[in-house]
């Protein structure tokens, strides 16, 4: 079975937004995962009884629900949500935008000169 880091690096590489710089948060976002699974066990533990569910007024709770937002944040940088996916996206058309426009400025450029040089 493949790590989750290699996973997700395959996720990103499908979406066409993967990038070897990706890496480190890759990591750090499987490990808030890992972390997030132990606090979730250690609060269920922390039920009375096995049939109801903890207390949400529980310390363990409001970590839990930070290590989310922590999660959420890393998936929205490296693209696995759709709002991150979207803004990765939108950033690679914009530099092949801006490439395309430098092309075209070249081309002209060089229409330019040979014009000019008719002149001449």
């Amino acid at each position: 079975m493949a790590s989750k880091e290699k996973v997700y690096a395959d996720q990103l590489r499908t979406l066409g937004v993967y990038d070897p710089a990706f890496d480190g948060a890759i990591h750090t976002l499987c490990i808030l995962e890992r972390e997030l699974s132990r606090t979730m066990k250690a609060w269920k533990a922390t039920a009375a009884d096995k049939n109801t569910a903890p207390s949400v007024t529980d310390p363990l709770y409001s970590a839990i629900l930070q290590q989310r937002r922590e999660i959420l944040t890393y998936r929205d940088a490296l693209g696995l949500t759709p709002k991150g996916l979207q803004r990765l996206k939108g950033k690679k058309s914009d530099d092949a935008a801006a490439k395309s426009k430098n092309d075209i400025g070249s081309k002209l450029d060089a229409i330019c000169a040979k014009v000019n040089a008719y002149d001449k």
